[in-house]
């Protein structure tokens, strides 16, 4: 009878493990996701001010965000910051006040590029020699011509033309350690080349 109930202990606490991975796992592929928290590119300020608290978590009362600021050409630009949520802080940028075009999440624990399969190089060889797959959709730099954040991104195009591109940013390598490794932020953006398109677009609706 012990033997049995340790035998069912063991299994359940493999179960418990395995779910565990398949989440994290799920979690991960999410963060590739053109989105954060769903809130998308070219969303209306509704729609992405209810999708933003709806799924962020935040309790019945905080449905405003706690920051708001005007910015860009002729200020037409609003950004605004969702603080304190459970896995950090949302910026959501919205173009001439109408539709999203940035979208940026700060991480409040770092994750790791290793986690999110984020290749080392623009190079793609070491998918072929038996090492865990790289997302070789990335191209990877820094973020300036100081290079003291990492930059990994990727590109998108939408049914409109433009482009959407996803980006990582790493901690400020001048902290050394695992700097290089760990992931502080991450961008989704209308592509800075297809700026005038999306907003061209917009004067279309």
């Amino acid at each position: 009878m012990l033997q049995k109930s340790l035998a069912i202990r063991r299994c359940a606490h493999l179960f418990v493990g395995c779910l565990l991975l398949i989440t994290a796992a799920t979690s991960a592929r999410a963060q590739h996701d053109a989105e954060v928290y769903g809130v998308k590119i070219g969303m209306d300020v509704p729609t992405a001010l209810e999708t933003a608290f709806r799924n962020s978590g935040r309790p019945t009362g905080k449905e405003k965000p706690d920051g708001k600021k005007n910015e860009g050409k002729g200020n037409k630009d609003i950004r605004v910051l969702y603080k304190d949520l459970k896995e950090g802080s949302l910026q959501v940028v919205f173009a001439e006040g109408k539709v999203v075009k940035e979208i940026v999440m700060e991480y409040k624990k770092p994750l790791l590029n290793e986690d999110l399969r984020l290749p080392e190089t623009t190079s793609t060889y070491g998918n072929s020699s038996g090492e865990t797959r790289k997302d070789d959709r990335y191209s990877v730099g820094f973020t300036s011509d100081q290079k003291r954040e990492r930059y990994w991104w990727r590109d998108e195009k939408t049914p409109a033309g433009y482009r959407v591109r996803i980006g990582f940013v790493s901690a400020n390598l001048n902290k050394g350690g695992l700097a290089s490794k760990e992931i502080v932020r991450k961008i989704v953006a209308v592509h800075p080349d297809d700026i005038s398109m999306f907003v061209k677009s917009l004067a279309s609706e």
